[in-house]
């Protein structure tokens, strides 16, 4: 069973706008259309776009998933430098994790400075 583009969107809680855009930057090649140009959407596309709008929503650059896109298309010979921007982005997501809490550490020290002169 296919999805229209409007049930994706509302399904996955994304702007219809958005997987137009992604879809003309070539990040879902694999999306069929009906006789009427119509995006039709699978199961296994719902899962392709989620991935990419998560990875764009932690910073990583259209230009890096066109490539993963690439690599995609070559299938499992490509699986190790996939693994690779995977684990980088990760290590990227990690560290600035590290900086959020240290800046949530720095917030609560002000606040009971703050509090402390009361």
């Amino acid at each position: 069973m296919t999805m229209s583009i409007k049930q994706v969107a509302e399904k996955l809680d994304i702007a219809i706008h958005t997987i137009r855009y992604y879809d003309k930057m070539g990040l879902f090649p694999f999306i069929e259309r009906d006789n009427n140009g119509y995006r039709c959407f699978t199961e296994d596309d719902l899962f392709w776009i989620e991935l990419i709008t998560c990875m764009r929503s932690v910073g990583m650059p259209i230009k890096t998933l066109q490539h993963i896109v690439e690599l995609h298309m070559q299938e499992s010979e490509t699986l190790p430098k996939r693994k690779e921007i995977f684990l980088d982005q990760k290590k990227k997501l990690l560290a600035d994790k590290e900086r959020t809490v240290q800046a949530i550490h720095k917030v609560d020290e002000k606040m009971i400075k703050l509090d402390s002169l009361n």
